[in-house]
């Protein structure tokens, strides 16, 4: 009966393993998404207050308004990117347990001599700077609007 089981299991993972390996992608996926629209709203932002006319009598409220609202459209994507980060790992440890346990990284278990996956695989993607990456690049997006509309005053 164990063996059964085992067996069970077996394809149970093996049935879970396209799930999680798309779920990873989608992830991915999700924060360059999010990264770009976020990015290209604040870059159309900044042309236009660049290329606009000033006002004749500028308005601090105004400036105080705007300040704000691009502060809170760049907080609420920060937010969504660092959500979907913590899912895609969430992802990542399930996935690469359900490989650990397909035997994916023993050696000797499907190839000769070697593991079919390498060792590092385990590990490289905690080292991932990708969402430092979109996350400095919103900032500085960000600051670049502010500035523009403090500029304005």
């Amino acid at each position: 009966m164990p063996h059964s089981l085992r067996d069970q299991q077996i394809e149970i993972l093996k049935a879970l393993y396209p799930s999680y390996k798309e779920e990873v992608y989608r992830r991915r996926e999700q924060m360059m998404k999010l990264t770009a629209f976020a990015c290209s709203f604040l870059v159309l932002l900044l042309v236009t207050m660049l290329t606009a006319s000033a006002p004749s009598h500028p308005n601090v409220t105004t400036a105080l308004f705007a300040v704000t609202g691009v502060a809170l459209f760049s907080a609420l994507f920060a937010y969504l990117i660092l959500q979907q980060r913590n899912r895609h790992h969430m992802a990542k440890e399930a996935l690469i347990e359900i490989e650990r346990m397909l035997g994916l990284y023993d050696e000797g278990f499907y190839l000769e001599g070697k593991s079919l996956y390498p060792e590092h695989w385990q590990t490289d993607w905690l080292g991932d700077r990708s969402v430092t990456v979109y996350l400095t690049i919103l900032v500085t997006l960000t600051v670049l609007v502010i500035a523009a509309v403090l500029v304005r005053l």
